[in-house]
């Protein structure tokens, strides 16, 4: 067959193997020259637009209480406990960032990535819909005083509502960056498909014996 073909395109051809031989090596060789997380943060960013990987929005609705006791008197006579309550709709915005600390570990076709911890922007308070409520209150005590003191620790208390919600986006986490990571292979690797992506994050991740034994 290749006798029949024109020298010219015989020698095409040849070119064509050579350079597919070389583009099917070249995960292997972005591992052995320790590229693989520049290429992957580089062109990650590129792609999302933004040094972020924002992948899931937690939409919740919020209940938060505030209780405060008291005295009259010199401390001497106590005061019936006021509980005041707020209620609101609450969105947590969930993100992986490209800027943090990536490893990339392939074990022949497996690729395993561990990504940073995942962090939340700002919660979003509707405060539109922020409705406070009396839980217990008191002929003898201010509850304006009390909610005004709620309502000026809702921030702090949505950042570890936040903090404490992630768990509950980690699969879908897992999912969007497994698919990320896949198609990024397959655009930037000719031989990028043949890999299966593993996804591990910090906290799941066993300690080598090296590391247990670190200081």
């Amino acid at each position: 067959m290749f006798r029949e073909m024109p020298g010219e395109a015989v020698e095409k051809t040849g070119v064509l193997v050579r350079t597919v031989g070389s583009e099917a090596a070249r995960v292997a060789r972005a591992f052995n020259e320790k590229t693989i997380r520049e290429e992957f943060v580089s062109h990650a960013a590129e792609l999302a637009g933004t040094s972020r990987f924002q992948f899931a929005t937690l939409k919740q609705d919020e209940t938060f209480e505030r209780a405060e006791a008291g005295s009259t008197a010199w401390g001497v006579i106590p005061l019936p406990k006021v509980v005041v309550g707020a209620r609101a709709p609450v969105d947590y915005t969930y993100y992986l960032d490209f800027a943090g600390p990536w490893e990339f570990v392939r074990d022949g076709s497996v690729l395993t990535v561990f990504p940073p911890s995942i962090a939340a922007n700002p919660p979003a308070l509707n405060v539109s819909e922020l409705k406070f409520f009396t839980v217990e209150g008191s002929l003898w005590r201010n509850e304006t005083d009390v909610r005004e003191r709620l309502r000026e620790s809702l921030s702090a208390a949505l950042l570890q509502r936040a903090e404490k919600n992630a768990g509950l986006v980690r699969e879908v986490g897992r999912q969007k960056l497994t698919e990320f990571v896949q198609q990024w292979l397959a655009e930037k690797f000719t031989d990028g498909r043949d890999l299966r992506v593993k996804v591990v994050f910090p906290d799941e991740r066993q300690l080598s014996p090296t590391e247990q034994k670190a200081p």
